[in-house]
């Protein structure tokens, strides 16, 4: 046997160091590696997460206000938790995502693993990996060539990452907490209308208040509750305002542990992406028991189908979005299936079902550890 599978073979107590963000801000990204870290240790599978977004050392906090210094500074900070924690690691999960953050944050820590000789998963899960790979396909493809499992939350993202680097790429669902969400079936669909997404361009905002002035034309009552912040706030606000909107109201930055108190309140969530991989809020909005109406860009159509667990529409299309909504108001029985067929869609992400494609990944037996089940799937 060779020191690689020594170091991987089955066994209690491997040692698994992630790296990725963590909260706040309240991404998809850093929810999924805190809620990683939490369920494997509950599990008694050491892991630990290294923050790639984590604050300066109160010595050197006086640079953060030099914006070349505190780039560079920030790098060798991080460079040299990574190298640390690596020592007591058997593998090492990166969580990537596209542009400088690949290259500031992944490039650095598959190198220092690749040296170390540890077991490396590269999990991608950009929503914007196809125009990040035209660009930088040449820069980047060294990264997923010496990872030793590259995975993907869905088909979309493997077929994207296969067809521009030649690599296999292995599903591992994202995790979702069913132990926060209550679903709760909604018989009548009220003009409740949530989204929670950042407050930026991809995720198309303005359409989303575009689509609403059609809904409140039809059904006076109508709401829309805006959650999450971003550098379109601003514009948004004034968008609103000018085009006389009421029953808007923006509930600025959530915490993730408030989100379900918000969704229960709220019959429709609706999204218009521009760009998505595995949209986390749809899931959980699913997990609430709300309709879904969305746009279908990049994974969402892998994930959703439309007219059985979701109403889609093309990005842009505010207008599709307005019907789709008016549709299911209007069709109480539809919303109502929607939501049905929507829970056998998250049970894939359940963390009893999700444990055994991570833990492969990692080379551990899945049977060496007791799975921690969080709160049953509605339905089951």
């Amino acid at each position: 046997m060779n020191e690689a599978e020594r170091g991987n073979r089955p066994g209690p107590g491997k040692r698994v160091l992630l790296v990725g963000p963590r909260t706040p801000p309240y991404g998809g990204m850093a929810l999924q590696a805190e809620l990683m870290e939490r369920l494997m240790n509950g599990e008694g599978v050491p892991a630990v997460l290294v923050a790639s977004n984590a604050p300066f050392p109160r010595w050197c906090r006086s640079l953060e206000r030099l914006p070349g210094v505190r780039t560079v500074v920030r790098l060798a900070v991080f460079s040299r938790r990574v190298w640390r924690m690596l020592a007591a690691a058997d593998a090492v999960h990166i969580l990537a995502c596209s542009w400088f953050y690949f290259f500031g944050v992944v490039y650095p820590a598959v190198i220092m693993a690749r040296v170390r000789r540890k077991r490396i998963v590269l999990n991608y899960r950009g929503g914007e990996a196809w125009a990040f790979f035209q660009s930088y396909d040449w820069l980047a493809k060294p990264a997923f060539r010496l990872a030793t499992v590259v995975t993907a939350p869905s088909a979309f993202l493997a077929d994207v990452i296969g067809g521009f680097f030649g690599v296999p790429v292995r599903i591992v669902p994202n995790i979702l907490d069913f132990s926060r969400f209550r679903y709760r079936e909604r018989p009548t669909l009220r003009p409740k209308l949530l989204v929670t997404r950042h407050l930026e361009k991809i995720y198309d905002i303005e359409s989303i208040l575009k689509a609403f002035q059609v809904v409140r034309e039809r059904c006076p009552e109508a709401s829309l509750w805006i959650a999450g912040g971003g550098s379109e706030e601003s514009r948004l606000r004034q968008l609103a305002a000018e085009w006389k909107l009421e029953g808007v109201r923006f509930l600025g930055q959530i915490p993730h542990d408030k989100l379900p108190g918000i969704l229960d309140q709220c019959d429709i969530f609706v999204n218009a992406s521009r760009v998505d991989n595995f949209p986390g809020a749809l899931l959980e909005a699913s997990a609430a028991g709300l309709a879904v109406v969305s746009t279908a860009p990049g994974g969402i159509p892998y994930i959703y189908r439309n007219l059985e667990t979701a109403l889609l529409v093309e990005p842009g299309d505010w207008r599709g979005l307005a019907a789709a909504v008016l549709k299911v108001l209007n069709h109480p029985s539809l919303g109502m299936q929607m939501t049905r067929a929507a829970i056998d869609l998250i049970r894939t992400c359940e963390w009893t079902q999700v444990r055994k494609s991570l833990y492969a990944a990692y080379g551990f037996r899945v049977d060496e550890y007791e799975a921690n089940p969080l709160l049953p799937v509605p339905g089951n």
